[in-house]
């Protein structure tokens, strides 16, 4: 599975990362229904610009615009919680 960095560095100390492999490609929608009233930062790589989306300070979603992939980081120490939040994100568009 390829990610959103080929150096990927963690937003938070201790937090991990997970690659998602989606059902389509990610589109600016997707990005704008992920966002919600949180701030969208946008980093340029070489890859592509990554969407960087913050959700509630228990996720932080990388995603590329044409891209079916996404890198997600959470933090363990919050247990399934994120988990469960992300896989009802992804419900909601993929």
């Amino acid at each position: 599975m390829t990610s959103c960095s080929s150096d990927p560095v963690s937003p938070y100390p201790g937090w991990e990362r997970h690659v998602y492999r989606l059902s389509r490609p990610v589109t600016k929608e997707d990005v704008a229904a992920f966002l919600g009233n949180e701030e969208l930062f946008v980093r340029d790589t070489a890859a592509g610009p990554v969407n960087i989306i913050h959700k509630y300070g228990i996720l932080e979603i990388h995603g590329i615009i044409g891209s079916n992939t996404i890198d997600v980081w959470s933090d363990p120490a919050k247990g399934g919680y994120p988990s469960e939040y992300l896989d009802a994100l992804l419900m909601t568009r993929f």
